[in-house]
């Protein structure tokens, strides 16, 4: 199985539900919903780590950037679900993979409250995703399909 960029309607349809939303705070459902249709195909679960040392926190509310900016350290970008333990809550997120292949996420660092199911997508999607969506780096699985 291979991720795909969906078509151009498709991809343009989503975009603009996801701003919309986006713009009152609530595209967390939407996007959710439509990430989960690829990983309901090739997603999987993985045990996520809090950054080594707590200084090493990102900005919370700002995952997929966080994530992305870490690229530029060597580490791989991961996207997908988080469910809260707790209350089921699903939130659309992404983090971030080491050079020894564990899971680290730099947003939320009480990862033992979330269960996490996700993809390792590649920078050429993320770079081409961005760029359709007009130079916006945000969220990429919405917009990915399985060949």
């Amino acid at each position: 199985m291979e991720l795909i960029i969906l078509t151009d309607a498709i991809h343009q349809n989503r975009f603009r539900e996801i701003s919309f939303l986006r713009s009152y705070g609530e595209d967390n459902d939407l996007k959710v919903k439509y990430s989960e249709e690829v990983l309901y195909v090739c997603g999987t679960d993985f045990t996520v780590f809090p950054p080594p040392k707590k200084s090493n926190r990102m900005k919370a509310g700002f995952c997929y950037s966080n994530a992305i900016k870490k690229m530029d350290e060597g580490y791989q970008y991961v996207e997908g679900v988080a469910i809260q333990v707790g209350s089921g809550q699903k939130i659309s997120h992404a983090w971030n993979i080491d050079s020894q292949g564990n899971h680290v996420d730099f947003t939320l660092i009480n990862t033992v409250d979330y269960l996490y199911k996700g993809i390792i997508i590649p920078k050429n999607l993320l770079t081409t995703v961005g760029c359709k969506n007009g130079g916006i780096w945000y969220c990429c699985l919405p917009y990915l399909g399985v060949e």
